[in-house]
């Protein structure tokens, strides 16, 4: 039996190829995402320890607190349909449009070749909270790094919403 070194589904490697991603504006318009370098999310459970009497070992914990987290890079067109979007139904300020104040979910679908499943992330109510720009010499095309800011994360699976607490 061979083994390959890598993770493979039914002789293919799952790749960037096989997402798709799109946002839904609150009031706006649905958004595909195509042009970004990558979304990375989290979703941590910190939870508080009670020590007993026996030497101060925990004997019992909290049910605990979640928090999540979500950033996107960008590209520079990727990020310009996402800001678009959002000025359409932002606050407006004089002659400003106040992005920043507006949510969004995100909806990240994955289908590797050759399965049945469609693997579901959804990033809920977030807010563009950051944005920052970097650039450099040589030929890669410009990004822009984004903290998407969720009020929580969730997996779908079986159409039921799969979250840590």
């Amino acid at each position: 039996m061979t083994v390959a070194a890598y993770p493979t589904l039914n002789g293919y490697a799952p790749s960037w190829a096989d997402i798709s991603t799109s946002a839904t504006v609150y009031g706006g318009p649905l958004i595909e995402m195509t042009a970004y370098k990558s979304i990375d999310w989290s979703s941590i459970v910190e939870e508080g320890r009670q020590a007993g009497p026996s030497g101060g070992r925990d004997m019992l914990r909290t049910v605990g607190q979640v928090s999540h987290t979500a950033k996107a890079t960008f590209y520079r067109s990727g990020l310009r349909v996402l800001d678009r979007a959002l000025m359409a139904v932002a606050p407006v300020r004089g002659n400003q449009r106040l992005i920043s104040l507006v949510g969004f979910d995100v909806l990240i679908q994955h289908t590797p070749p050759g399965e049945s499943d469609i693997y579901v992330v959804k990033l809920v109510s977030c807010r563009k909270l950051s944005d920052s720009e970097t650039y450099t010499e040589g030929t890669e095309a410009e990004t822009a790094d984004v903290d998407l800011n969720p009020i929580y994360i969730a997996k779908i699976i079986d159409g039921q919403e799969v979250v840590l607490l």
